[in-house]
């Protein structure tokens, strides 16, 4: 008698940009790790550079980037061709991919449909990762933050310490509202004490079309070869227009040592140390509506000037 194919289980993390997806994958990765299992990701950037990539980039993982456009629009094709590839070659293998947070969902399941359909994967759960901070200032993103809840399996109400307690209960209700189905669980940094989520098959009922959502987004890229004042930096982030909808990237600080990791959306910035040995290409993605730059990109190299002069 033939021995049985092992079956790969396919994780969907979804959510709107800043939403914390890159922080929960991780907190994933980690957990398979523990376990002796070696995770498969696979990444969409919607930029020419994978920001995320570097981030979770790991010896103990197998990771493919797909830069350069929306994997449930654009690049279908390489979408399901990178899936087709692992799972013909590590079957049985735990995979996730993470998509960029202007993808629908419904893109994306259907672009590896025909890798489901041949039973060589099953989707095991559909995570959408949702930023309680920002409830409900979504403005013209809304309607594709809404298909992002709908489909999902599980919701992520993430980031519930930067938002106030007595709307967590709201925020709760409003996402219910959206889906009836998916299990729900609040978290702080993408965290999640629910061993359980990587243990379920997927009650997703396969979705009969996505809608293209890339057309409003641009995405820029800056390199940044000097030294920036963290000063200015700051001041520059605080300053950032609404249409900025995220930025990220990596900085060298004036008189400090090493690299920082730049993080931006929505009005809320971070800049850490980036604490992996090797050093990442210096510079800043913005992913943003329309808009002018030129004025926006002399702020930024105000920032260099003041430190190179």
């Amino acid at each position: 008698m033939p021995e049985q194919t092992k079956v790969s289980k396919v994780f969907i993390i979804s959510g709107f940009l800043g939403s914390g997806k890159t922080s929960l994958l991780k907190h994933l990765i980690d957990r398979e790790i523990k376990h002796n299992r070696r995770p498969y990701v696979i990444m969409s950037e919607f930029g020419d550079i994978d920001i995320d990539g570097l981030l979770v980039s790991d010896y103990r993982i197998e990771l493919k980037s797909i830069v350069g456009g929306c994997v449930c629009c654009d690049l279908r094709d390489e979408l399901a061709l990178a899936l087709q590839e692992v799972v013909k070659r590590q079957p049985g293998s735990t995979v996730f991919i993470e998509s960029t947070g202007i993808a629908d969902p419904a893109g994306i399941i259907l672009a590896i449909l025909p890798v489901i359909q041949s039973g060589a994967a099953i989707i095991g759960n559909v995570i959408t990762v949702y930023d309680a901070s920002r409830h409900p200032l979504l403005g013209q993103d809304r309607e594709l933050v809404k298909n992002q809840l709908a489909l999902a399996d599980t919701i992520l109400i993430n980031k519930t310490d930067l938002a106030l307690n007595s709307k967590i209960q709201d925020i709760i209700a409003a996402v219910r509202e959206l889906n009836t189905r998916a299990e729900l669980i609040t978290t702080r940094y993408g965290i999640i004490e629910d061993a359980g989520i990587l243990n379920r098959k997927s009650g997703l009922k396969i979705p009969s079309s996505a809608g293209a959502t890339s057309g409003s987004f641009r995405s820029f890229g800056f390199e940044i070869e000097s030294a920036l004042s963290r000063k200015k930096l700051e001041k520059w982030l605080k300053t950032l227009p609404e249409s900025v909808v995220r930025l990220k990237g990596f900085v060298k600080l004036d008189n400090q040592n090493g690299v920082f990791e730049v993080q931006s959306a929505y009005g809320q910035f971070s800049i850490t140390p980036f604490d992996r040995p090797e050093e990442p290409p210096l510079m800043l993605v913005l992913i943003t509506h329309p808009i002018r730059m030129d004025g926006l990109v002399r702020r930024l190299q105000n920032c260099v000037a003041e430190v190179s002069n």
